[in-house]
């Protein structure tokens, strides 16, 4: 029935959507009014929680010597998030460039591309559109929580991971059912089922969904500047016990059809136009066998992976909108990305003051395209690593780290890390850690040969691996926790000495780009978090949680005079009596310089506006019906673009991405059993 209502208000007009959004917001308020039977707020601890990324086993956040971010499901659903992407627009540590076309990236702590992981329950994603994973093709329906480990993570994953590691962890419910509706005002719909079934020992589980987007820009043209796409996504995974042996096997699917729409062409071709249609397929398939004793836990995984990336070009009648694929080589392209994955890692536990953790790794990778010099190349690594923790006393724990690397391309040196925390009072921790990153080129980055009448890339066979040596310090704060008030306080600060970057360069003189070694770079800056929640004797809940990035970039080419800085508030108020509320999420971002290239080939300093970001939220749970409805507005300061303007000119000059502007937007969840 809800289904079925929700595709009724797709098919309705803009006004009309937001006139029913309208009604329902003021019916959930009245429903508001009802009291429930729920039980009284109960505040939890987030340093309890465990973890698993880069640990030794699992280990909770306070017993972790490194510094972590976690976010829960709970805080994907209070943002309204669809995707990565949307959901890292809400935080301060994150920086996005985002492109209508090529999608959104990442960069962290001012490192980016390739140099930070992202991973899916472990394993990689493969298949960069340049240096970058597109954040918006990644989908939240069926992620539980995701880890954040700042700074370089070489020793427990290998190369692209100097500057971080983002691991997603799909949800493990058993015996439930949801549905999940998603519309906005823009043209967005996103709609998922995820059902979980225990049949005979054996868990079950599926998640399937679709999202689709209509496309945004100048209603006066065919063209539109946000194009419009559609993705399909799945999950299948079966999971058995057998004793303390846990066998997994899953395979996910993602399908996603962006089209650039072109205008009508001139005389005498009027009446048509020429359209080009990108194309994305992802699957990833793996298994995972691991046993857990109580002193030792050994995990097996091993995973295939393949991404492709297509481009076709369609000739448009536009009368009869009959489409003719075109025999054009630069505009009908297929590549293909490959990974076979293994990993075995044995922990072993001594009582609570020993750990120690052995492992061994095995990457093999191809691309396969047109762009690539012979149209195939591959690379493959393997890596022994080992971690050993000890509690040398009470307060002290220090932990070494070590990786051994292989590299079919390239003589790598050996990766240590050093980890220490001291514990001077309960659950608040002094950390210092010492890591050496290490990242060797991709394939794209040494044979691609991207040459049609846009492009003209051409690889570097010569490039050297890009080698880091970083430095973290933190201090942990609990001042206040009891069952009223929750109070932590985190700063940090770190340095991350980079060389041989690889950067994307104009060649003198040319029209043609290529890869090139920056000798040096250095990164340095801070980074607070601050979480605070409130329970009153109302049964209320007010949570607060603050973020501030702050960073310099320094190179062996040009020193950023500005740092840069990010900002953002989360504020949630919860009222337990009724299971409804509100959630605001603000973000700053300061204006900062960077470097590009004018028409002219002169490499050029540009200083890029701040900007600020307010989304807001209404909630209300109907515990009799199992049924969430979030109601709320995105973007509200209405932030489409910011523009840039080259140092010490006070002339504005191009314009950077930002969003698509404000809208509204309505989530509707169902959960019948």
């Amino acid at each position: 029935m809800i289904i079925y209502l929700f595709n009724k208000l797709l098919s309705t007009n803009y006004m009309t959507r937001r006139l029913i959004i309208f009604i329902s917001l003021i019916n959930g308020l009245i429903y508001c009014q009802t009291p429930t039977d729920r039980d009284s707020i109960v505040l939890q601890n987030p340093l309890k929680e465990v973890l698993i990324t880069g640990q030794i086993g699992g280990q909770s956040i306070s017993q972790s010597v490194n510094n972590l971010i976690l976010i829960t499901s709970k805080d994907i659903k209070s943002t309204g998030s669809n995707d990565l992407a949307e959901l890292f627009s809400n935080q301060a540590l994150f920086d996005l460039n985002v492109d209508p076309a090529l999608g959104t990236s990442v960069s962290i702590q001012g490192m980016q591309g390739n140099n930070i992981n992202i991973m899916i329950d472990g394993i990689p994603v493969i298949g960069r559109k340049g240096s970058q994973i597109d954040l918006s093709q990644i989908n939240l329906a069926n992620i539980e929580r995701i880890e954040i480990l700042k700074g370089p993570a070489s020793v427990m994953y290998g190369t692209n991971s100097t500057g971080g590691v983002i691991n997603l962890i799909s949800k493990k419910d058993i015996n439930t059912i949801l549905f999940n509706s998603y519309l906005e005002s823009i043209g967005v719909y996103n709609f998922n089922m995820d059902v979980n079934k225990t049949i005979k020992d054996v868990d079950l589980h599926i998640n399937l969904g679709k999202y689709s987007f209509e496309g945004h820009g100048d209603e006066s043209v065919r063209s539109k500047y946000w194009k419009p796409k559609d993705q399909t996504f799945a999950d299948f995974k079966v999971r058995k016990n057998i004793q303390n042996t846990s066998l997994e096997f899953k395979t996910s699917f993602f399908t996603e059809e962006l089209i650039d729409l072109g205008d009508e062409n001139f005389f005498p071709l009027l009446g048509t136009s020429t359209d080009l249609h990108y194309l994305t397929y992802r699957n990833i398939n793996f298994l995972k066998i691991s046993k857990d004793e109580e002193k030792y836990n050994w995990n097996y995984t091993g995973s295939f992976s393949q991404t492709n990336f297509e481009k076709k070009q369609f000739d448009i009648e536009l009368a009869t909108n009959i489409a003719t694929q075109t025999i054009n080589p630069d505009y009908n392209t297929f590549d293909k990305f490959q990974s076979f994955f293994n990993r075995l890692e044995y922990n072993r536990f001594t009582e609570l003051r020993y750990k120690s953790q052995l492992g061994i790794d095995f990457n093999y990778e191809t691309v396969e395209g047109t762009k690539i010099q012979d149209t195939i190349a591959s690379i493959h690594n393997y890596s022994i690593f080992t971690q050993s923790s000890f509690e040398l006393n009470d307060k002290l724990t220090t932990q070494l780290g070590l990786r051994v690397p292989y590299h079919s391309l390239y003589s790598t040196n050996l990766i240590p890390s050093v980890h220490l925390k001291y514990d001077f009072k309960s659950q608040n921790q002094f950390r210092l850690s010492y890591s050496r990153g290490f990242r060797s080129p991709t394939i794209k980055e040494l044979f691609m040969e991207f040459i049609d009448i846009n492009h003209n890339i051409i690889g570097n066979s010569n490039l050297s691996p890009e080698k880091s040596n970083a430095f973290q310090l933190s201090l942990s704060l609990l001042p206040k926790n009891d069952d009223k008030v929750y109070c932590s306080f985190n700063i940090e600060g770190f340095l991350n000495y980079l060389n041989n970057k690889i950067e994307l360069a104009r060649i003198q003189n040319t029209d043609a780009y290529t890869y090139y070694n920056l000798d040096k770079s250095i990164y340095y800056g801070s980074n607070v978090f601050s979480k605070l929640n409130i329970k009153s004797q109302n049964n209320t809940l007010s949570s607060f949680n603050i973020m501030w990035n702050m960073f310099y970039i320094k190179n062996s080419s040009f020193n950023y005079n500005l740092p840069r800085h990010n900002l953002s508030l989360a504020y949630k108020y919860e009222y337990a009596i009724c299971d409804c509320g509100l959630n605001i999420n603000w973000k700053w971002k300061s204006k900062y310089e960077y470097q590009a290239y004018n028409d002219s080939n002169d490499l050029l300093v540009y200083e890029q506006l701040g900007y600020q970001l307010l989304n807001f939220n209404l909630f209300k749970e109907f515990s009799s019906i199992n049924t969430s409805l979030i109601i709320g507005v995105k973007n509200l300061f209405d932030i489409q673009d910011v523009n840039y303007a080259m140092q010490d000119d006070v002339h504005t000059g191009d314009f950077s991405t930002i969003s698509w502007g404000r809208t509204m937007f309505f989530q509707l969840s169902w959960k019948p059993f």
